[in-house]
């Protein structure tokens, strides 16, 4: 069929549209007019307004004969005898440059047409028996399933890419002067002093609604029952695409894995990480700079808040929480323990795998020392007497002496809590096992340890004799005692 055109080249019953035009008689619609001449367009709605009608008139037979009649008025209204089914009018009209210029008009009052459209279907199918709902759905279903949305995401995707190539920044240029006009209109004031004055209602909203919902507990207890299946879904979905990246050989499966590294910018986690830490090094400098001399106002401010939350606590129903939740973490221990049990190869390479972690532990440790090893003695020294200057030494000793205070205290108030204490662990432990542990690590490793104990041992006695002999001072009682007790010990006589 030869193919009619107007003079202005386009299919006929589509002109050549001008600023003028689209401010004519219809205004702004007059290229929604147009759009809604075009040959697609019009078939398209010839197709589906009879159904749209037909569902408009429900049961009723008069209805559905009088929707009918309409259907086909609208159907020889919409139909041209020139129509051919290949044409592409609605692509002819849209290479028009003016149109496609003036278009974005329009769009806004399409769209709407069309949310107002879906709301009145969707009112109308919401009536409708479960089974013509499921067939509404299937039949829309499987005219949208024909890829066509995937064409259009694609060729939507390309527009954007073609809008990239030519211009990086088209939209943050394009969207920079609404922006703005949105961020000089709005009062963040307002809608700061909006959140805070709804505090109280939000709270009271979220109290009213589980008044409602638990008035209602067999409701209550479905919507609980969806977090399992939530669960299970979520873990249904890593299982299957953890299982499908797992299908992957093992050099691809590295590949992507390295190139999703390569593909993070370093800069940018660099830059991150020196803004977090100057935040944090801003924060401890203005808390300086803010409180008293001294004392610093963020460690104020934290201390007043946890006084407040302390002082609000239940103590007894805070640490029997804290028992609850460590006999619930030992029985997750014991259950796991019971399971590796009862599979021996679980245990069995426990054992044997168990100290490769430790290996790998030990070998950063000694990859460290042995960084500091190869500095020079200078470099070395320096860096090692700075970092024990840095021990605030007066606070550990300190420490040390407030134990030996406590110790000494509860000795003096209750004399035999050290001996029932050792008396106690002494009567539990086996003596028998004891002593057959000590012959075989002194017995079996004396050899082998002698040579160490031989440059150790002399030292140390040295050492001792030099610290027991007779010096003026308080502790000359004690080590006088001690001289006599190996005086004894070497003169006695073997019986």
């Amino acid at each position: 069929m030869k193919r009619l055109h107007s003079r202005s080249g386009l299919p006929l019953g589509i002109h050549k549209l001008s600023e003028i035009d689209l401010a004519g008689e219809m205004g702004k619609n007059t290229a929604l007019a147009k759009i809604l001449q075009t040959r697609e367009v019009r078939q398209t709605l010839s197709s589906v307004l009879p159904d749209v009608l037909n569902v408009f008139a429900k049961d009723s037979k008069i209805g559905k004969l009088i929707m009918k009649l309409v259907g086909k008025l609208f159907s020889r209204l919409l139909s041209r005898p020139h129509d051919v089914f290949e044409e592409t009018e609605l692509k002819l009209l849209f290479e028009d440059d003016t149109f496609i210029r003036n278009i974005g008009e329009p769009l806004p009052d399409i769209i709407n047409g069309l949310f107002d459209i879906i709301a009145t279907l969707t009112k109308t199918i919401e009536e409708m028996p479960a089974t013509e709902k499921k067939h509404v759905f299937g039949e829309v279903i499987a005219k949208i399933s024909t890829g066509q949305t995937g064409t259009i995401i694609t060729q939507g995707c390309r527009i954007i890419n073609d809008i990239h190539k030519e211009d990086p920044h088209f939209f943050a240029k394009a969207l920079e002067p609404g922006f703005q006009k949105w961020v000089e209109s709005v009062d963040f004031g307002e809608i700061r002093e909006m959140f805070d004055n709804s505090a109280e209602d939000g709270r009271a909203f979220v109290m009213m609604a589980n008044n409602v919902l638990w008035q209602y507990p067999a409701k209550m207890v479905m919507l609980l029952s969806l977090l399992p299946s939530l669960v299970n879904l979520l873990t249904d979905t890593l299982d299957i695409s953890v299982g499908k990246l797992n299908e992957l050989p093992p050099d691809m499966l590295t590949d992507v894995i390295l190139s999703f590294a390569r593909e993070i910018k370093s800069n940018s986690v660099a830059n991150v990480l020196n803004q977090l830490t100057e935040i944090v090094r801003k924060v401890h400098t203005g808390s300086a700079l803010l409180g008293e001399p001294g004392a610093p106002q963020l460690p104020k401010v934290l201390s007043t808040m946890i006084d407040e939350i302390v002082e609000k606590t239940d103590p007894i129903t805070l640490w029997k929480a804290k028992i609850a939740l460590a006999e619930t973490k030992a029985t997750i221990g014991q259950a796991v323990s019971k399971s590796v049990n009862n599979k021996p190869n679980f245990k069995h390479l426990s054992m044997i795998m168990g100290p490769e972690l430790t290996n790998i532990r030990i070998k950063s440790l000694n990859q460290r020392l042995a960084a500091w090893d190869a500095e020079d003695d200078e470099e070395m020294a320096k860096s090692f007497a700075q970092h024990l200057s840095a021990y605030d030494v007066q606070e550990l000793a300190e420490v040390l002496n407030n134990t030996l205070r406590l110790i000494n205290r509860l000795g003096d108030e209750r004399p035999a809590i050290f001996t029932e204490f050792t008396s106690q662990m002494v009567n539990a432990i086996d003596a028998y096992e004891l002593a057959e542990t000590a012959k075989r690590l002194f017995n079996g490793v004396s050899k082998e340890f002698k040579p160490v104990a031989r440059a150790v041992v002399p030292g140390l006695v040295s050492w001792i004799c030099d610290v027991i002999k007779p010096a003026d001072d308080e502790y000359e009682d004690d080590a006088a005692q001690a001289r006599n007790a190996l005086l004894s010990l070497f003169s006695a006589e073997e019986v």
